[in-house]
């Protein structure tokens, strides 16, 4: 089965769920702006699964198309191929050279059903990793801005990423890892609207934890349905959006408006 949930088709919000014999996913694109800029997709059969979130830059003409060329591109690359740091990074070349307007950022996800998996994020579209009690950011975000910046600085420049895909004209950044899954496990792929909603750490001026997963663990605690989680995560995020800057001792949260996108994973 798959699915593409593409931003330049999406006109209010779109999901997609299922279950394989070694995995269950669920996910979810919603439009916030007048054009959704997300994107994402899911590919699952008995051996193999890939899921992907892309996000198009706000402010640049023809975000939406980047995102939605990227996905479609990148799962077509991906479905033929097994799990490896070259077949993603091939893809996102591929991705690349296909895009002639608009930039977007992606987060992708590919695992067997052994539980070899990759991940790789271009950008700042996080992906997180649950297993028993620990919940932490997977890769760090693709932002000139992060832990021990001033607030100030934290906020005014979150918005922006050091790569991107798209005809920028400079090399794709990706940060990668590989590794194992163990049964149980629980993956998160989201654009920054998912992160820019959570709640940061915060002293004397100081971010001191930008990823949010302290904030996020508590949100989904004692969730463990993909689809439950999914559609939790994005009635929160949409209210948190549309409120105003909390700022505690510790923690602050300052929202931003923003598409949302979000596929949660488990592995069984």
């Amino acid at each position: 089965m798959e699915k593409l949930l593409l931003g330049i088709k999406i006109n209010a919000s779109e999901y997609f769920d299922g279950k394989t014999s070694f995995c269950e996913f669920s996910s979810i694109v919603k439009r916030v702006h007048e054009e959704c800029g997300d994107s994402a997709v899911v590919y699952a059969d008995e051996k193999l699964l890939i899921a992907a979130v892309f996000d198009g830059v706000s402010g640049e003409s023809g975000a939406a198309n980047a995102s939605s060329a990227a996905a479609s591109s990148i799962l077509e690359f991906l479905k033929t191929k097994a799990p490896s740091e070259k077949a993603v990074h091939d893809a996102i070349s591929h991705a690349n050279k296909n895009i002639t307007q608009g930039y977007t950022t992606a987060s992708i996800f590919m695992a067997n059903s052994t539980g070899s998996f990759v991940m790789a994020c271009v950008g700042d579209s996080p992906i997180y990793g649950m297993i028993g009690e620990t919940l932490d950011l997977e890769i760090p975000l693709g932002r000139p801005v992060g832990d021990n910046d001033s607030i100030l600085k934290f906020i005014s420049h979150r918005s922006l990423v050091t790569s991107v895909i798209g005809p920028s004209g400079v090399d794709v950044e990706i940060r990668m890892t590989s590794g194992k899954l163990k049964g149980g496990e629980l993956i998160i792929l989201a654009s920054d609207a998912l992160i820019d909603n959570l709640y940061l750490k915060i002293k004397e001026g100081y971010i001191t934890d930008s990823s949010g997963s302290e904030d996020l663990k508590e949100l989904i605690t004692g969730l463990k349905d993909p689809k439950e989680i999914t559609k939790t995560l994005a009635a929160e995020i949409e209210q948190r959006s549309k409120g105003r800057k909390i700022e505690k001792p510790d923690k602050l949260l300052d929202p931003k408006r923003d598409d949302i996108s979000i596929i949660t994973l488990r592995f069984i």
